[in-house]
């Protein structure tokens, strides 16, 4: 997804630009930082399977991940019904 500012934008033009750069680029980002640390959790619980307390942090890291990518695919899947409620389209972010 390539992002570009017209030569004499208006507001809306900058708007479109800021948005454009948030679906790009934050929300994947974002993602792809939930998913990391599930996975930094997944190897903590296996690596330190005798320790308890290290266990426990793994654990912790990986409840969070799955919350993470919970709450983001829950509001991404609210805003593309709202979306198309009152048809308004290109406000889901599309990943590729």
């Amino acid at each position: 997804m390539l992002c570009t500012l017209v030569a004499n934008p208006k507001f809306q033009d900058l708007l479109s630009y800021v948005v454009c750069i948030i679906n790009g680029s934050v929300i994947p980002l974002i993602f792809a930082l939930a998913v990391v640390m599930f996975i930094w959790g997944v190897v903590q619980y296996v690596i330190n399977s005798d320790e308890e307390a290290k266990k426990e942090k793994g654990k912790q890291f990986m409840i969070w991940g799955i919350i993470g990518l919970t709450v983001m695919v829950s509001i991404w899947g609210l805003v593309s019904i709202l979306g198309s409620t009152f048809g308004i389209q290109n406000v889901i972010p599309q990943l590729k």
